[in-house]
């Protein structure tokens, strides 16, 4: 009987599919923190979250969190509107971050990257996976959104939203999304566009272009055992024959 029990307990429960609004928030920077900081900029965003979605009328029923150290991670019931998401609970996000920020100093802001994705995630016995999860992690984590939030210092936030929700909600709304402001990029993890937009800021800053690796030193046509007849002048660094 006891073997039996075991069994069963041991037999693969297949997983349950829930179709999910996925909302990502992860807090920029937070590695660079001393522990303490760590912990209160934790703190604040889990009181700008729960204001936010309290104000935007999403309850607890209708979320699932998983706690992700330094963000977290929410997969919101498909009753809830994808166009409110997107459009009123990241506006009181936003203002609600503004509202914290304020009264700290430039290089204490708390500043978030926020990833909106919607589709089928798999629910098993250790927790929540599937492709458009990893999706929606990927573009969190994506290079070319942490280059952009980079160039802009004075942003509190940075959205972005996978291609397929903003263009079967997003746009369609743009009173309530401010779909106007947001901008296409190539996320080359996932070999897909995506829309990102920075809150308070029209314009989206170009990708810092890559470093170009040369072979060996700058030269501007001599080299360093060019030698000169007569006078010459140095002009930074330039040498030029006055002959």
């Amino acid at each position: 009987m006891e073997s039996e029990k075991l069994v069963f307990m041991n037999q693969s429960v297949p997983p349950v599919t829930e179709y999910r609004s996925i909302v990502l928030v992860d807090v920029e920077g937070s590695t660079k923190l001393l522990e303490p900081a760590q912990m209160e900029a934790r703190k604040a965003l889990y009181e700008i979250l729960d204001e936010a979605f309290e104000r935007a009328g999403v309850s607890e029923h209708h979320q699932v969190r998983e706690d992700r150290g330094d963000g977290v991670m929410v997969l919101v019931d498909s009753a809830v509107p994808k166009v409110h998401l997107a459009g009123t609970f990241v506006g009181h996000l936003v203002r609600l971050l503004e509202e914290h920020n304020r009264s700290n100093a430039l290089s204490e802001w708390l500043r978030l990257r926020i990833a909106l994705h919607a589709g089928e995630v798999h629910r098993d016995r250790h927790g929540y996976g599937g492709d458009a999860l990893n999706s929606a992690f990927r573009l969190l984590d994506a290079d070319e959104l942490k280059e952009r939030f980079r160039e802009v210092q004075r942003a509190q936030c940075v959205v972005i939203a996978s291609d397929r929700l903003f263009h079967d909600f997003i746009r369609h709304r743009p009173d309530e999304t401010g779909a106007a402001h947001y901008h296409e990029i190539t996320v080359a993890r996932i070999g897909k566009p995506a829309w990102v937009r920075v809150p308070g800021f029209t314009r989206l800053p170009e990708s810092p272009a890559p470093e170009k690796k040369t072979a060996g030193p700058k030269t501007s046509g001599m080299t360093a055992n060019t030698l000169f007849a007569g006078p010459v002048t140095a002009h930074r660094d330039f040498v030029i024959n006055n002959d």
